[in-house]
């Protein structure tokens, strides 16, 4: 067994190993048909879909809070300077 653990107890009358298997670190899953090479299933594409709509809405979130930063920004800067 080259991937197990190992316990070894050591009493004054004798020594004991004990070895379990190691646990699976992967499994192999086949399911389904395979189409054409280079093709997808629908569900992936729609979760493909997904992902781009949800990256183009993050996208438009991050523009709008830069926006807001600098706008902000702009106002103290000009409130700084306006200042006697």
């Amino acid at each position: 067994m080259a991937n197990a653990t190992r316990l070894t107890i050591t009493m004054p009358a004798r020594s004991v190993t004990v070895q379990l298997p190691a646990q699976q670190r992967f499994q192999v899953i086949s399911h389904g048909t395979q189409g054409p090479p280079g093709t997808l299933s629908p569900e992936i594409l729609a979760q493909v879909e997904e992902a781009r709509h949800a990256t183009q809405q993050l996208g438009s979130m991050m523009a709008a809070l830069t926006d807001a930063i600098s706008y902000h920004g702009g106002m103290i800067a000009a409130q700084e300077d306006a200042t006697p």
